[in-house]
């Protein structure tokens, strides 16, 4: 049973290790003035905070809060298994028929696969800064006009 239970705490503290390391975990704060968004999209943004966490030794978790000019505030809550996977979401979530693939290059580079319908949209890169301080999220996308348009967000550790 000594055995069992050791076996049982140097799994844990190696798990728990895995998680204090990956640099992604924490909280994040976007910071609007680095970013380039399409207006229509951050034009009522007062505020906005992703925090991801590890639910267990196979999910992470993320919950993104934006904070409106006008007070009101939009929860979304998703899942996604730390090896890359399907985002599953709990609360809010993108359109109908949109879903988002993430794959984990490495702990410092993500790739978010967008598919409508089925079919990718566009990728967006997601990359931590070697400090951990500064997540960015990039992609070429075509705005409504059919314009190629640079999406960028920063966000800020807290």
């Amino acid at each position: 049973m000594r055995r069992i239970m050791m076996l049982f705490l140097a799994v844990f503290v190696l798990a728990g290790m895995v998680w204090a390391q990956d640099p992604s975990l924490g909280k994040w704060k976007l910071n609007l003035a680095k970013s380039k968004v399409p207006p229509n999209e951050t034009a009522n943004t007062k505020e906005a905070v992703i925090e991801m966490r590890a639910l267990d030794a196979n999910t992470y978790e993320s919950i993104s809060t934006t904070i409106q000019k006008d007070g009101k505030t939009e929860v979304t809550k998703w899942t996604v298994p730390i090896s890359g996977g399907i985002q599953k979401y709990q609360q809010g979530g993108p359109e109908k028929g949109i879903s988002i693939v993430a794959a984990k290059i490495d702990p410092y580079h993500i790739v978010n696969v967008y598919l409508q319908d089925g079919k990718q949209v566009f990728l967006m890169q997601m990359n931590i800064s070697p400090d951990g301080k500064t997540f960015t999220g990039s992609a070429k996308v075509t705005d409504p006009q059919g314009k190629p348009f640079e999406y960028l967000v920063v966000y800020d550790k807290q």
